[in-house]
């Protein structure tokens, strides 16, 4: 498109943005003498101009355009493309442009009834611009760029109209939201718009006739620009790919400015190059909210380490590289002893002070090269690269003493703080990123099962750390037995010591079932599954299925005293949606008040005081019961005791299997027993295996007795999914 052509639709817009004019007298006086097709869009996307040429080449006349949108005129419509620049323009205050080469159909116009009868569209450039009016309109202006007399006569006509147009075209260009300058030629400025002063720091009378790079001077951050993309244009009549680079404007005074810059040549009707058109637009801020919105993707917004997304892509990358290059490199996974101890004793807001000063510390002991992670909580990862396994060691045994010897200060209160580090080695044997963090975890936990502060390395015949690698290879077993339901409920008899002849009273216990049907106890899977956070997911499923089974036979339960004791995990005890669930499925099934009592450990209970404390008071308000689970285990049992307001008490099975031989233990079940009743509550003895503990526990006055001598585990219930109650 020539630079006369320009200015003639820069007379549309001039007159467009016109204050003083009323817009549909002036599409008369003006659209229709165009020779190119313009119509313009109200802010709804209906027509509200349509000229001489679009009803000409469309076959739809103007009175039939107005007030109608593109899809209503033009029956099967689609153009993404069109209505994205057309949105663009209302919403966005953007200007586009469609050139025949991606899209030489963009409409349905004919040049000739001839060409309509052979369906041949013509070829067409489009541009799309934003207009300001009292409102907002979207200017769209057709031009038939086919190899054919009319485009010709077309540009003549244009050519001849350049002078008259010339400063409407300019007015224009001064009104619109990017910046634009014009070069002669000689690639000297012959006009630029208020926007590209105000970027550039140049005035139109000071840029006036100076050479284009000294007035928009721009630099690629990442690869070089091309060397003269006006020479391309001027020289070459093509448009140079400035797409994709990282430009910046260098202006007159101040800062450098983020821009996005494109360039065209301006042709004559001959196709003689008249010229260059720069247009540019300042993107500091896009640019900047991109790389913070980038560093986010990949960084933790604590400690501004690495985060766990970062490093594992990372670790893969180490992987590939090991195996090509042959070398060894080594991956620390560490585990910060002791921060629980800060987090709840101080709050949240010292652990995560702890956390920043422990990232500054180890980003400190190690090499420049290296990576450094937060992966999560209190666990960091770091990536030795080319690190042979003795010089990982002394990395490793290097942070382990800095952390030792490191001091955190909150308030008045001062911490020791340790931390457990596991290593392995990356090698070209390695089977894959996955594998490796896996056995540096496990390592890691080797260390903290052999006494913390330690540093361990991952050897296949490290029964700890191996021990861990299984229960890590749990966690998928388990998420699929759940996915697919295999799981299935027993229970054993809980029986008054005083008349072991009725029990009404079971403790629901979980089995799962393996993908060959073999039941599998919970001592394999329990453990794996509550360091990996699923038995919160395993509680919710016996609640609902327990309390599927009360609901459906509800006649048969009712009225006869009948309770049903689950157990309870921590992670569900500290989940405020857990605890949502349960009043839900409760309300759900109609469970009548006192038959569901939910069993609690003492060493969860005492690990957050307070929301269990909550939980508790909120489930017995549903009308269960609470039974403080494990009771004795911990050296401060009593002093906590009297903060939980529970209904049963369980003996520590651990006091109460060898009480009938050991005088100790039968002292402590009778101290627990006594403190039980003096606070009004039920008790109940784990591990009741024979008749001796038996007689030992009804002679001490225990309420409630459970155990392999009273009755085994039973299925809860039968082939035909009935509960079985005796």
């Amino acid at each position: 498109m020539d630079f006369k052509q320009q200015t003639e639709l820069g007379l549309v817009e001039q007159n467009f943005t016109a204050v003083d004019f009323d817009l549909e007298k002036l599409a008369c006086d003006v659209i229709d003498k165009s020779d190119i097709g313009i119509f313009i869009l109200g802010r709804d996307k209906n027509i509200v101009c349509w000229n001489s040429w679009m009803a000409q080449m469309s076959g739809i006349k103007a009175d039939n355009a107005t007030g109608k949108n593109l899809e209503q005129l033009f029956t099967g419509f689609s153009n993404l493309r069109l209505q994205q620049a057309i949105d663009d323009a209302l919403l966005r205050g953007m200007s586009a442009v469609l050139s025949q080469k991606f899209n030489p159909h963009s409409l349905p116009l004919y040049k000739s009834p001839e060409d309509r009868k052979k369906k041949q569209l013509m070829s067409q450039m489009i541009m799309v611009k934003p207009i300001h009016n009292g409102g907002n309109y979207s200017l769209v202006q057709v031009i038939d760029v086919s190899p054919a007399s009319a485009r010709d006569k077309m540009l003549r006509h244009q050519a001849n109209e350049y002078k008259h147009q010339e400063l409407h075209t300019r007015a224009i260009l001064s009104s619109i939201a990017d910046a634009v300058i014009t070069l002669d030629v000689d690639g000297r400025v012959d006009y630029m718009n208020i926007v590209a002063e105000k970027l550039t720091g140049w005035s139109f009378q000071q840029a006036m006739g100076l050479p284009w790079d000294k007035v928009l001077t721009v630099i690629n951050k990442k690869e070089p620009l091309m060397s003269e993309p006006v020479g391309h244009c001027l020289q070459k009549g093509q448009v140079p790919d400035l797409g994709g680079l990282e430009l910046e404007l260098q202006p007159k005074i101040g800062a450098n400015l983020a821009i996005e810059l494109s360039m065209a040549p301006i042709c004559d009707q001959h196709n003689e190059t008249l010229g260059v058109v720069a247009i540019f637009r300042d993107v500091t801020n896009a640019r900047q909210l991109a790389r913070q919105i980038n560093w986010q993707a990949s960084h933790d917004n604590l400690t501004a380490l690495l985060n766990r997304r970062a490093f594992d892509d990372k670790l893969a990358e180490m992987v590939k590289n090991v195996r090509h290059q042959n070398n060894s490199h080594a991956l620390l996974y560490l585990d910060l002893d002791r921060f629980k101890i800060v987090n709840d004793t101080c709050g949240h807001a010292a652990g995560d002070e702890l956390l920043k000063q422990i990232s500054r510390l180890l980003a400190a002991n190690i090499r420049a090269n290296d990576l450094l992670a937060r992966l999560g909580g209190d666990e960091f990862g770091i990536q030795l690269l080319d690190c042979p396994a003795k010089a990982a060691a002394n990395i490793a045994n290097m942070i382990r003493i800095a952390i030792q010897q490191f001091r955190f200060s909150w308030g008045e209160k001062v911490f020791n703080i340790g931390v457990s580090i596991g290593v392995v080695e990356v090698t070209p044997g390695c089977e894959s990123a996955e594998d490796i963090l896996c056995k540096a975890d496990a390592a890691c936990y080797a260390a903290k099962k052999s006494g913390r502060d330690q540093v361990h390395f991952y050897r296949s015949q490290n029964c700890a750390a191996v021990y861990h690698q299984g229960e890590m290879e749990w966690f998928p077993r388990i998420q699929q037995a759940l996915a697919e339901d295999r799981f299935t409920l027993y229970a054993q008899k809980i029986v008054p010591l005083a008349d072991m002849n009725k029990s009404i009273h079971f403790e629901v216990l979980v089995r799962m079932l393996g993908v060959d049907g073999k039941l599998i106890l919970p001592g394999e899977f329990i453990p794996a599954a509550e360091r990996f956070g699923l038995m919160a997911k395993i509680d919710k499923w016996v609640i609902s299925h327990v309390f599927q089974l009360i609901a459906k036979e509800s006649e048969r339960l009712s009225g006869q005293g009948y309770r049903f004791a689950i157990n309870l995990s921590g992670c569900t005890l500290s989940d405020e949606q857990s605890l949502a669930f349960i009043n839900e499925q409760l309300a759900y099934f109609n469970i009548p008040s006192g038959m569901i009592s939910f069993e609690i450990t003492e060493t969860a209970a005492i690990s957050n005081l307070s929301s269990v404390n909550h939980f508790i008071r909120n489930l017995q308000q549903s009308g269960c019961k609470l039974s403080l689970d494990d009771f004795g285990s911990g050296l401060s049992s009593f002093a906590y005791l009297k903060n939980l307001p529970v209904d049963y008490l369980k003996i520590d099975g651990l006091f109460v299997k060898n009480m009938a031989l050991d005088v100790i233990d039968r002292a402590m079940v009778k101290s627990i027993n006594e403190i039980g009743h003096v606070m009004k509550l039920k008790t109940i003895a784990e591990f009741v295996e024979n008749d001796a503990i038996i007689a030992c526990l009804k002679d001490i006055g225990v309420d409630y007795g459970q155990g392999y001598g009273i009755a085994k585990p039973q299925p809860l219930t039968d082939v035909n999914g009935c509960l079985l109650l005796t």
